[in-house]
């Protein structure tokens, strides 16, 4: 049986009669036909003069149907008139319906009428498409190709608004070009700015600035997008004074390199401290007492060294802190960039010291594994992955039984630093996850977006449900379109610049596993 899907706008029962315009869209798999009816002009000669890609629908009476206009023509054509007899301005009826030059009988075809609000459909930046493309998806891919020519239409025949659109767009490409231009020169320094947090976080609002200003320049207007992120941003700034204008407040007349060198020495000590009580017998822990001192002692040469460089490199200190109180006045979010590289620089020797444990600790493990298979008669294979069974010699486990033991009991000492400083690299990565998901929220604050889903404005709306108005058993299925709001966290989520990235999850699994294997820890 076939489908007739009739698309009206809402407005249409208030229009005087004329010639219905818009779309027709067929699907021959179902047998579904679809008129998208857009507008209403005086005559079928107009509606091909303004445009290629609209396509004369039919005729609309109005309520009084009092002559007949019927252009036979046309391959497909529906006449639409209100019910006299009903109360609701929202019943049609429908007469003269041809569909590729035959006449259709509406009795033996399953007709429905669609009511839709043009304006919410064009306005609905959260609507989520469908895949396969459903009906009021392409209805508002055929609704915004009108809107667009009929902006384009009313800007030659209206100086003012003109005016107002020229404007705007040389306003956008006199801040587009020169963002471009710095965001070329942050992409050619890229491979020296990945290694610090504010060089990262810079790049990327460059980049976060260009594509504003590119979705300005598209739209021609400020999406929920756009404008959420340019009040977040300046949110950030101001944010940012008052906190750059409190910490000047707190240092007073001290030198920012004094102070940095201050907390400095006191993490220096304090890690001298906790090295000299490893060096000892900590926890009344009996440690293999050579490699004992060895391993603190080239740990100590290390915060020594990393101690000295700190104070020689104190006059380029003070040009870096005037580069960052700089870049500080642009927003808290590069403060936070600031206060990452500065943490990461005072705590360097430890991740030096991290990955020396770390390393020892794999070699270990790894070690002991290898030579315990010796014992069960088995050896890895590297190019099969996966373990065979293997004969050895009586001088191959004499040797690797020694190994094993030296191994063994080295591991004690081996894996009371592994652990201590695990814990410190913990410790320094959570701090800096958590500074780099601060920093992004800060970035997406969903300020005009929460506003916007707290009104239920109609850029807000997340998808389009429908309402039965009337059913009878000769006429149409009278449906009536509303809108959605779509829930807090899709708002959000759909409010984010495409140019930021949301954190992926974090993989405790992953971590757990590194930290047994003696593996590296990343930020994450």
């Amino acid at each position: 049986m076939k489908s007739l899907l009739v698309f009206i706008p809402e407005r249409f029962c208030t229009e005087k009669p004329g010639c219905m315009y818009g779309n027709i869209l067929y699907e021959p798999n179902e047998d579904i036909s679809k008129f998208y009816i857009l507008g209403l002009t005086e005559s079928v000669q107009s509606i091909t003069r303004a445009s290629n890609d609209l396509v004369p629908l039919g005729y609309f009476y109005g309520a009084e149907k009092k002559i007949e206009y019927w252009e036979k023509k046309l391959p497909n054509w529906i006449e639409l008139y209100l019910s006299p007899h009903s109360s609701s301005n929202y019943e049609y009826c429908m007469r003269n319906v041809m569909l590729k030059n035959q006449k259709l009988a509406l009795l033996d075809c399953h007709t429905v009428v669609i009511l839709y609000e043009e304006h919410c459909l064009l306005r609905a930046e959260l609507y989520s498409e469908k895949t396969p493309m459903d009906h009021f998806s392409e209805l508002r891919t055929i609704l915004a190709k009108e809107s667009t020519r009929k902006s384009q239409d009313k800007l030659k025949n209206v100086c003012v608004a003109h005016m107002r659109e020229t404007i705007f767009n040389v306003l956008i490409l006199t801040f587009l070009y020169p963002t471009m231009w710095l965001c070329k020169i942050t992409n050619a320094l890229n491979p020296i700015l990945k290694y610090s947090s504010l060089g990262l976080h810079l790049t990327a609002w460059f980049q976060n600035a260009k594509w504003t200003l590119s979705t300005l320049s598209q739209s021609k207007r400020f999406t929920l997008k756009t404008t959420n992120y340019i009040l977040a941003m300046a949110v950030d700034m101001v944010l940012g004074l008052l906190l750059l204008k409190l910490l000047l407040h707190f240092l007073g007349d001290s030198s920012p390199s004094d102070v940095l060198l201050f907390h400095a020495e006191k993490v220096v000590e304090s890690l001298k401290g906790l090295v000299n009580w490893l060096m000892g017998s900590p926890a009344g822990l009996k440690l293999n007492r050579s490699f004992n001192n060895v391993l603190g002692k080239f740990f100590l040469y290390h915060i020594h060294l990393w101690w000295a460089f700190l104070v020689v490199s104190k006059p380029l200190m003070e040009l870096a802190f005037g580069v960052l109180l700089f870049f500080g006045r642009l927003g808290v979010t590069f403060q936070i960039s600031i206060v990452a590289d500065l943490l990461a620089l005072i705590s360097f020797h430890t991740y030096c010291i991290y990955i020396y444990a770390a390393r020892l600790f794999n070699i270990q493990i790894r070690g002991l594994t290898a030579l315990f298979r010796l014992f069960l008669g088995k050896k890895k294979n590297p190019l099969r992955k996966r373990v065979d069974s293997c004969r050895y010699q009586p001088d191959q486990l004499f040797v690797g039984t020694l190994l094993f033991t030296i191994l063994l009991f080295l591991m004690p000492t081996t894996w009371l630093y592994y652990i201590v400083f695990t814990v410190l690299r913990i410790i320094m990565i959570g701090l800096g996850g958590f500074l780099t998901r601060l920093k992004f929220y800060l970035q997406i604050m969903p300020i005009y977006a929460y506003f916007r889903w707290l009104f239920r404005t109609v850029d807000a709306t997340g998808s389009i449900g429908i309402k039965l108005l009337n059913r009878e058993v000769k006429g149409p299925i009278m449906l009536r379109t509303k809108a959605i709001i779509a829930p807090w966290s899709e708002t959000w989520r759909k409010s984010i610049p495409d140019t930021i990235n949301i954190h992926p999850p974090i993989e405790w699994s992953k971590i757990a596993s590194s930290i047994f294997w003696g593996q590296l820890l990343y930020p994450f």
